[in-house]
């Protein structure tokens, strides 16, 4: 397995003069070893658009940053600046559903829509988000075997 990690930050001002705050999100996924060049820069920037769309998500909904209430210039009363973060997880709906799908569902997953739809793995992980909203790259395991169930159901 490849793995990617893909992150993604943005400062905003903050609401004192010269004060700033920080809203971040990475994650990190695996996909097939036997994926394709295009393929995998595909993953990288689904995965990278995610995080873009959830950390625009948090500032569009007002979040604030984490921390003590200490916000702008200073640390405890000196004249160092005061960083605060907030992680999000991906807005890919897969994402919060449970454990990701294990290697072998991954694999067994492509050589089933090779077989049985004649779709190479490129194909599929297009299928998969045209047609599902999936992105391969963070499918579920309960996703992943259902789509093996549904490609097992089809005839050659």
């Amino acid at each position: 397995m490849i793995k990617l990690h893909a992150s993604y930050g943005l400062k905003v001002p903050g609401p004192q003069e010269y004060s700033s705050e920080s809203f971040h999100a990475s994650a990190e996924v695996e996909v097939a070893d036997n994926i394709q060049g295009d393929a995998l820069k595909a993953a990288l920037g689904a995965l990278w658009n995610d995080l873009k769309s959830a950390v625009d998500e948090q500032i569009a909904n007002g979040h604030k940053s984490g921390g003590n209430g200490h916000n702008g210039n200073g640390r405890n009363g000196s004249n160092a600046k005061r960083q605060t973060r907030q992680t999000a997880e991906p807005t890919n709906r897969i994402a919060n559903m449970g454990e990701p799908a294990t290697k072998k569902q991954v694999s067994y997953l492509l050589a089933l829509a090779r077989r049985k739809r004649n779709l190479s793995a490129e194909e599929t992980r297009d299928w998969l988000n045209r047609e599902r909203g999936l992105v391969l790259s963070s499918l579920s395991k309960s996703d992943a075997a259902g789509l093996i169930d549904e490609f097992n159901e089809t005839r050659n």
